[in-house]
């Protein structure tokens, strides 16, 4: 889009993704200055389905949607991205879309495991180079740490290339320190604003590879992405499903009269039956892989069009 003819709105939309504990909900209400977020104080994400808070900052209007948090022992990243995008065609911000994400990353987590590579990569793909520039990586918890010089090498190696973040800064993603405070919420809220009116809104990496590729959803850059990430998840699950095949009890226990022996044995048939049904509903989405590209194409991408 011409950055000259970038429409300035009152209304801005800001998407905030992160992983569970991240502080997504804490930054919704230190912005809005009102506890409208329900905040989790433990490993379980308290936020299950994404939630919008409106409120005003000087003459714009700040829409956040507060979403699920990644690394959910419930849900795959895949699915929490497919329920964030599906909730937001159905509430209406398809015809808004999106002004910015915002990724908080809490400061604390020391490294970057293969679920966070795999769904930043996805979100790449899915994105594209020229919606970068409205991404915002800010980092949380810095109340908790004693000296910044400590994290510093921490952050570095995440910028650094080959680290998590690379690709996205090389390309226009800014980052910024949240200290928990309503004016660091403001500046990293407004930074997407002052973003949004100079640039206005691209259209999605997604969006034009199918255009190239006649409708083939699974050709695309995201199609790929996806078709790797159900890959894995498929081999991890076959690989508990044999080491737990390992752990069997003995096949005397079902019927030796012994209570302990019964249980044991009830026990491992019911956990065997969990990755079992994981293992199946994975190999279930690898055959619906278009369908589910489909419906990202549909809710998610959507978002980032042009006007």
């Amino acid at each position: 889009m011409d950055p000259k003819k970038a429409k300035k709105d009152s209304k801005v939309v800001i998407a905030l993704l992160g992983v569970t504990g991240a502080g997504k909900s804490t930054f919704v209400n230190t912005a809005c200055g009102r506890d409208v977020s329900k905040i989790s104080h433990s490993s379980k994400p308290c936020t299950q389905v994404p939630q919008a808070v409106e409120f005003g900052i000087g003459d714009r209007t700040i829409v956040l949607i507060d979403t699920p948090g990644f690394d959910d022992d419930k849900r795959s990243d895949v699915r929490i991205l497919e329920d964030i995008a599906t909730w937001m065609a159905k509430k209406g911000y398809r015809e808004q879309m999106l002004d910015g994400l915002i990724f908080l990353h809490p400061i604390t987590h020391t490294r970057a495991g293969g679920s966070e590579l795999n769904r930043t990569q996805l979100l790449e793909k899915i994105l594209g180079e020229a919606a970068y520039s409205r991404v915002v990586i800010a980092t949380t918890m810095w109340d908790y740490i004693v000296s910044e010089d400590l994290v510093k090498d921490r952050l570095d190696s995440r910028c650094a290339p080959g680290g998590v973040w690379h690709e996205l800064i090389s390309k226009g993603a800014l980052t910024a320190k949240h200290y928990n405070t309503p004016e660091s919420a403001h500046s990293i809220i407004n930074t997407i604003v002052e973003i949004a009116d100079r640039l206005g809104k691209p259209q999605s990496l997604l969006e034009t590879e199918l255009k190239q590729q006649n409708g083939r959803v699974v050709h695309t850059s995201a199609g790929k992405s996806l078709e790797v990430l159900i890959k894995r998840d498929i081999g991890i699950f076959q690989n508990q499903v044999q080491q737990h095949l390992d752990y069997r009890p003995p096949g005397s226990y079902r019927n030796d009269g012994v209570r302990e022996h019964k249980m044991a044995w009830k026990r491992w048939n019911r956990e065997h039956q969990a990755l079992q049904a994981q293992l199946a509903e994975k190999e279930e989405e690898l055959k619906k892989l278009q369908g589910i590209v489909v419906r990202f194409f549909n809710a998610f991408t959507a978002l980032f069009r042009s006007r």
